[in-house]
């Protein structure tokens, strides 16, 4: 039997069974590349940098791997490598070849912080960060006094201008103004059950999420944070069936979102109440399960099949990689795009320092505050697909 890895690390387990006297013997052989190597090193406490090339331009890419948040990180992996093989494909920046270098911030904020100073050693002027903004925030910090920039890829909650970061991604503001007066006007409820973790990400998001639920004639019996990593949402699960809420807002993210939806689904709550959820992506969702998600809402800027502007990164990005290639989600596209502008920026002018660069980053997604221009969409979760409206 021959099992393919793809995370943490990629890699085979073969399994090979031989009768022996009185029953099975079994041999398991795992192998596994450099980089999982260096994965199971770093996560051993050997931290060495990668020994700095002046033959390459090398970015990085700040990724769950690992921990409860690694629910999109294959995908994110497979279209940041994309994006890099098409810079290349154009002649690098400055006539050397781009190289991506990966690190895992395990979902923990300062095992984050501690793998962007690490790809910062190995040379990478600019590091991408489709992470939580709890790791962000730790490797912004982490990176405060040196030249490198932090580029936050996905969704955020924004913050206040750093000249060493940029924050991209969809804003919840934007998403709670698409979702909440749909599924009130949808349902006819007004009572709201929010339920999120307990860091900046989820505090902005609710806070955003109150004023639309306000705007809208609604009211928030419950408002609930948790840590990053919970399993168990019982306690949870009956606080909003004891408020009568109606609707809930989750703000959870990962693996969390999944075990979250799942018992609410075994609960019975899919009866009585509708969710939207703000990180339910494509990766996510099919983690849950169709059964359990379906009727689950949430919203971003992108959904996989869902846009004809897409189709050709989307037929790139599945004939990149061999084998089940891991659903695309705004999560893992907006961090291709990302790269791709970098790209472009970098070799119009492979001179520009931080400051210019930041500045270019932030004008290419064409809104004030750096998030993400384009309109957000609102999609249900129906047999087994998020099916935009």
């Amino acid at each position: 039997m021959v099992i393919t890895h793809h995370q943490p690390w990629r890699g085979l387990l073969k399994v090979r069974f031989f009768a022996a006297s009185g029953g099975t013997r079994i041999v398991v052989e795992s192998s596994l590349d450099q980089d999982g190597v260096t994965w199971l090193a770093h996560r051993r406490g050997f931290d060495p940098p990668e020994p700095v090339r002046h033959d390459r331009h090398r970015i990085g890419l700040l990724v769950s791997k690992s921990g409860s948040a690694a629910v999109f990180a294959q995908a994110t992996e497979a279209l940041a490598q994309l994006a890099v093989d098409e810079i290349n494909g154009d002649g690098g920046i400055g006539g050397m070849p781009v190289e991506l270098l990966i690190g895992d911030d395990a979902s923990d904020s300062l095992t984050g912080g501690l793998a962007a100073g690490r790809l910062a050693r190995s040379g990478c002027r600019t590091i991408f960060a489709c992470v939580t903004s709890a790791t962000f925030n730790a490797a912004a910090s982490t990176l405060r006094d040196t030249d490198a920039l932090v580029i936050h890829t996905v969704l955020n909650e924004g913050g206040r201008p750093s000249a060493g970061v940029v924050r991209l991604g969809e804003r919840p503001t934007a998403q709670v103004r698409a979702g909440v007066p749909t599924l009130m006007a949808e349902t006819r409820g007004r009572r709201w059950f929010f339920v999120g973790h307990r860091y900046s990400w989820s505090f902005g998001a609710h806070w955003a999420a109150r004023r639309a639920v306000a705007e809208n004639g609604g009211s928030v019996h419950g408002d609930v944070y948790l840590p990053l990593g919970t399993n168990d949402f019982s306690d949870t699960i009956e606080a909003i069936k004891d408020s009568g809420a109606e609707l809930i807002l989750s703000s959870l993210v990962g693996h969390d979102e999944v075990v979250f939806e799942q018992q609410c689904a075994a609960a019975g709550l899919r009866d009585t109440t509708k969710t939207f959820a703000l990180v339910l992506d494509e990766a996510t969702h099919q983690l849950i399960g169709q059964k359990a998600a379906d009727g689950v809402w949430t919203a971003f800027a992108y959904f996989e099949n869902a846009l004809d502007t897409h189709r050709d990164l989307e037929n790139r990005y599945r004939r990149a990689l061999t084998g089940p290639a891991p659903p695309m989600s705004s999560l893992s596209e907006t961090t291709y795009e990302a790269i791709k502008w970098y790209g472009q920026v970098m070799a119009s002018d492979p001179d520009c320092d931080r400051d210019m660069l930041r500045r270019r980053m932030i004008q290419s997604s064409a809104a004030p505050d750096g998030g993400l221009s384009r309109p957000i969409l609102l999609a249900e979760s129906r047999g087994g697909r998020l099916r935009p409206r």
